[in-house]
């Protein structure tokens, strides 16, 4: 082989992986714009035993997967914020699916101590509080190629019940 006909194949092959970058990237950028955002709702918080120490609570988030495909959940990170104070953080511990144009409900244990927050909790008593406004956010991590963590952010009210 010539040493122009070496200077050609090294051409052609440089143009070749041009290309193939740039298919590629505008491939992930197609696939990022086609996965619509899951929505996800804090549904549930429910006290399930504890003593002044720790306490743990039963939380359920619902996931919407607005896709006509069903997506892989890898994991859900997040904090979930009581009345502007922090409740519960962390992240959900086994991978999941979210049936496609579907729901699923994501059931989470949380340990707290009351003593770290009794200030907060007796304030809150004391002022005849009857709905606690919530703030949750975090991430949606999507098991799929190409597909980066999906941010979320919910705000809301949850009913307070007391026991007379």
């Amino acid at each position: 082989m010539s040493n122009s006909e070496k200077q050609l194949t090294f051409r052609v092959l440089a143009v070749l992986a041009v290309v193939l970058v740039i298919v590629s990237l505008a491939g992930c950028a197609t696939l990022e714009r086609e996965v619509q955002q899951p929505q996800v709702r804090l549904a549930n918080i429910v006290f399930l035993e504890g003593g002044l120490r720790e306490q743990v609570y039963g939380i359920t988030l619902e996931v919407d997967n607005p896709n006509g495909f069903p997506l892989p959940v890898k994991t859900v990170n997040y904090v979930v914020n009581l009345a502007d104070k922090q409740f519960a953080s962390g992240a959900t511990s086994s991978p999941f699916s979210i049936p496609a144009n579907g729901t699923d409900q994501v059931q989470l244990e949380v340990r707290t101590n009351l003593i770290e927050s009794f200030s907060h909790l007796r304030t809150l008593l004391q002022g005849g509080v009857r709905e606690l406004e919530y703030n949750m956010s975090g991430d949606v991590q999507i098991n799929l190629p190409l597909v980066s963590a999906i941010p979320f952010s919910q705000t809301g009210t949850i009913p307070l019940r007391m026991q007379q």
